[in-house]
């Protein structure tokens, strides 16, 4: 069998894997459908969203060979960033918070990237506010330093709607799926997406699955455990009008569903994934819907010290919920209507 030769690792990016979930949790004559993002280089789909956004600024300048990027992460996409920052040769440097493994922060540091740590939240914002003015303290001591701002760079949701926008609606048509279901957090990947799913194919609804503790779709910011989702404001790439339904969940239920999974079909989620699949299950669970497609970001090898460490959700007050518990959580927590912009 002939493999086709790439240039460079970031080549293997997309096209990723879809996997059948056969659990009792999916409501009978039902089916839902995992889209493992967890097999792009780095684990996650956020390689996705760094070649979309450093290819932006390496074309319209913003970016050059031997520059400097800064970027503030929750962890994947500084691993996505740090490494392009090696094939495409500038420096990185990423501004990360104490919610991220130190296995991670070797991850950066293998690809020559630099580690910015902030320790202590911001007032209104929690870290992620805390991360973003030490992102601006940083601009200031590096002059033409080039700010990705994954939030509000509208790239991020261009990159998304041309390049995984199709491959998603190829997707959709190959399992027979009505229903998409993804995260929220910086907004351009399923804004993207689900802009794209409803200029082409109408009949196909969207749902977005956020962290409660977030403050996307309002109510006050609290803090949470699970990272790479939510956020404590709505960024500029967030569209409201690209979802159908949202799906909120507490980090007890995603971090659950992951324990869950794991066990019973051998592989390892991310609490973002786990907290996808709860929001896929609850809208099959709570509609007219058939057939799910859920897009899993990133992979639980991130957090084999936290979300699968048993100490870990101790000292987190984390309890895992057993099959009739999750059935439970799953009839209480009903999809709920995307509020006004």
């Amino acid at each position: 069998m002939s493999r086709e030769i790439v240039d460079r690792i970031s080549d293997c990016v997309g096209v990723t894997p879809i996997v059948k979930i056969k659990h009792d949790l999916v409501p009978n004559d039902k089916q839902l459908f995992a889209k493992i993002e967890s097999f792009n280089p780095n684990f996650s789909v956020k390689d996705r969203t760094a070649i979309g956004l450093v290819h932006s600024a390496l074309a319209n300048g913003a970016l050059k060979k031997n520059g400097l990027l800064i970027e503030s992460t929750s962890g994947n996409l500084g691993k996505s960033l740090a490494m392009l920052g090696a094939i495409y040769g500038f420096e990185v440097i990423v501004v990360v918070d104490p919610k991220v493994s130190p296995k991670v922060l070797n991850w950066y540091r293998a690809f020559g990237a630099q580690v910015d740590l902030v320790t202590e939240p911001h007032i209104e914002g929690g870290f992620q506010k805390a991360r973003i003015a030490r992102v601006q303290e940083l601009l200031e001591l590096h002059p033409g330093a080039y700010w990705p701002n994954q939030y509000d760079n509208v790239s991020n949701k261009e990159y998304h709607y041309y390049k995984m926008g199709p491959e998603i609606l190829e997707d959709v048509r190959s399992t027979s799926s009505d229903l998409v279901v993804g995260s929220v957090s910086t907004g351009g990947h399923l804004s993207g997406i689900g802009s794209y799913i409803k200029s082409h194919c109408e009949d196909v609804g969207v749902v977005a699955a956020d962290i409660a503790g977030s403050s996307i779709f309002g109510g006050k910011f609290t803090p949470y455990l699970i990272n790479g989702v939510g956020l404590s404001w709505r960024s500029q790439n967030t569209d409201f009008s690209a979802f159908d339904n949202i799906v909120v969940a507490s980090d007890q239920m995603a971090i659950s569903v992951c324990r869950e999974i794991s066990k019973s079909h051998g592989f390892l989620l991310g609490g973002s994934s786990g907290l996808v699949i709860f929001a896929a299950l609850s809208s099959l669970l709570h509609s007219e819907h058939r057939s799910a497609l859920a897009i899993l970001p990133d992979s639980g090898i991130n957090y084999l010290d936290q979300i699968y460490d048993d100490d870990w959700l101790d000292s987190n007050g984390i309890s895992l919920m057993g099959y009739e518990q999750l059935c439970d959580s799953l009839r209480r927590t009903p999809p709920s209507s995307v509020p006004e912009e």
